[in-house]
């Protein structure tokens, strides 16, 4: 049986790449830079087959995992990652799918839709020394800047008067950008706000009124969730008629966050796709089907990530959005990929579908925390 081959050896390399500009603020956390770093596993056996994928092993479980078998790692009658198997969760899911034969977006069942939307989830608070002349030029060239990387969708971080600015003064500010994008991007664009929690109801309320004419698709974390403040916001929305769905997740959910789906008070399930991993949102997304809420996972920081993202989204038919950003990543091998009209193609080549260039590899080898473990 092909699960029964042996780990050879387990790499941890490093990826580095830039963002066209520099990424500012949100609600809660200062200026995010311009660059880029991903970690890179590659999972090879005996049999010369190789996963590759972002993961958060350290040298010291790979060296306790190396001369394993694959079938020790994944339980394909689960179809899940094992205990031992989570911490290599992405590149397993791969591997796997490579032994298998298929992209990996069939071995999880191709439910869904292969043609992926996507959204510029870039837009952050740039704007903290500007007057409201200088905002619209600055907001406009974001928009500008997704467009020439493909993307048609925006998502806004908003959330200026919860830390940056006096709080009506923020308030009036993300409602000035949210209006400056939606002109910018067209009425067809998919308009997104992001809080960070650094919305009050009451002032997430506002944002809703003040911007009906945007026609916001989701606002994402408004505030910290709470089951009588979601409910309330669930029921505005709904006195008001306005199409806004709630979305939440990524950022410590309380234990009543899945009642609070199940009560349809969050529309959106967002916990992080790298760090929860495949097998966990494959589970998930089984599980909230039922309740007619959407999968729109976490997933800023990261660009090798969106690959086995997308072939997840494709593999379900209740997912939403997929977040990217504009950035370049050299060394990566993407000639299967496409970006057209804001939709991520998924290719139907074995495993996730990418590569690394191997002097790019050999290179990351090189960087602090990265490692090669051999049997």
């Amino acid at each position: 049986m092909m699960l029964t081959t042996k780990i050879i050896s387990i790499e941890k390399s490093h990826l580095r790449g830039t963002r066209p500009r520099n990424i500012g603020y949100n609600a809660r956390i200062g200026n995010h830079g311009s660059g880029i770093g991903d970690a890179v596993i590659r999972v090879q056996t005996e049999g010369g087959a190789a996963g590759l994928g972002w993961a958060r092993i350290n040298e010291e479980e790979a060296q306790n995992l190396v001369g394993r078998s694959v079938e020790e790692l994944f339980d394909l009658e689960e179809m899940s990652t094992t205990a031992d198997g989570e911490v290599l969760d992405l590149p397993l899911w791969d591997l796997v799918s490579k032994l298998h034969g298929q992209p990996l977006y069939q071995f999880l069942g191709a439910r869904g839709s292969r043609e992926v939307e996507t959204y510029d989830g870039s837009i952050y608070i740039d704007d903290l020394e500007a007057d409201d002349d200088e905002v619209v030029e600055i907001f406009q060239k974001e928009v500008q800047t997704g467009r020439e990387y493909g993307f048609t969708n925006f998502k806004i971080k908003i959330g200026r008067g919860a830390r940056w600015m006096p709080m009506q003064e923020g308030l009036a500010r993300d409602i000035l950008v949210i209006h400056i994008v939606r002109e910018a991007a067209g009425q067809d664009a998919k308009i997104l706000v992001d809080a960070n929690m650094g919305n009050t109801l009451n002032s997430a309320r506002h944002i809703l009124d003040e911007c009906s004419d945007a026609n916001i698709f989701w606002f994402e974390e408004p505030f910290a969730e709470d089951p009588a403040l979601n409910k309330a916001l669930s029921e505005f929305i709904e006195e008001k008629g306005y199409a806004t769905l709630v979305a939440d997740g990524e950022f410590a959910p309380p234990p009543s966050f899945f009642q609070m789906v199940e009560q349809g008070w969050i529309d959106l399930v967002q916990q992080d796709f790298r760090f929860k991993g495949l097998s966990w949102w494959r589970k998930t997304a089984e599980m909230i089907e039922p309740w007619g809420a959407l999968c729109a996972p976490h997933t800023w920081g990261s660009f090798v990530e969106k690959f086995p993202h997308a072939h997840f989204a494709a593999s379900v038919p209740h997912y939403s959005l997929l977040e990217a950003c504009p950035a370049d990543m050299p060394g990566l091998i993407t000639d299967a990929w496409k970006m057209e009209d804001g939709k991520l193609f998924v290719p139907d080549e074995p495993g996730c579908g990418f590569d690394v260039d191997e002097e790019f590899y050999q290179k990351g080898l090189q960087d602090k925390g990265c490692f090669m473990v051999k049997a």
